[in-house]
């Protein structure tokens, strides 16, 4: 009886339409990598933005106890 209902299942299955036009998967697929890409694209720059400014041979070459300048660090 398994084997029966399987086969009904496989041959059901097999019958079965797309919900939408096999291209339209290839366009959401563009569309999501496009708006993932978008998403990396915003953090550009980002690693050099927190990068420890170089001590250029001042000081004793600790790095100072109110980095970075701010007007809120005081």
């Amino acid at each position: 009886m398994s084997m029966t209902v399987t086969r009904i299942l496989a041959e059901e299955a097999a019958h079965s339409e797309l919900p939408m036009p096999p291209w339209l998967f290839g366009v959401i697929a563009l569309v999501a990598f496009a708006f993932l890409l978008g998403v990396t694209w915003s953090f550009r720059g980002t690693a050099q933005k927190y990068v420890r400014p170089t001590d250029h041979g001042q000081g004793d070459g600790q790095d100072s106890p109110h980095w970075p300048e701010h007007p809120a660090h005081h």
